[in-house]
Parts: C-alpha cells; sequence; structure tokens
C-alpha cells in the first residue's frame, strides 16, 4: 500500500468515526429531548475537520 493509499485509508476511516459520534450525539440529544439545526451541525463537522487538518 503506498503512502497516498494510506492517507486516503485513514481521512475515511476519521470520517467515519465522526460520522459514528456525531449520530451518537444525535441519539442522546433526541434522548435529553435537545434539537440541533442541520447548519449547526454542518458548521460543528466542518470546525473539527479544520482542527484536525482534514480536507
Amino acid at each position: 500500500m503506498t503512502k497516498n493509499q494510506q492517507k486516503t485509508n485513514k481521512i475515511q476511516y476519521i470520517r467515519k468515526l465522526e460520522l459514528y459520534r456525531i449520530i451518537g450525539e444525535g441519539y442522546k440529544a433526541m434522548q435529553d429531548g435537545r434539537i440541533s439545526e442541520i447548519e449547526d451541525v454542518r458548521e460543528k463537522l466542518r470546525q473539527q475537520r479544520i482542527h484536525r487538518n482534514i480536507p
């Protein structure tokens, strides 16, 4: 596996983990009776990717 493939696989893995974490947060929020606008969630994801230097 080349370095480029490894980097691509790592980014895909990190994005999957992000998605599952966000789903978990959403589920917990629903149980607590909280809601978030989709734009708020998108912005939160964008900020996390910037913080982690993920394209």
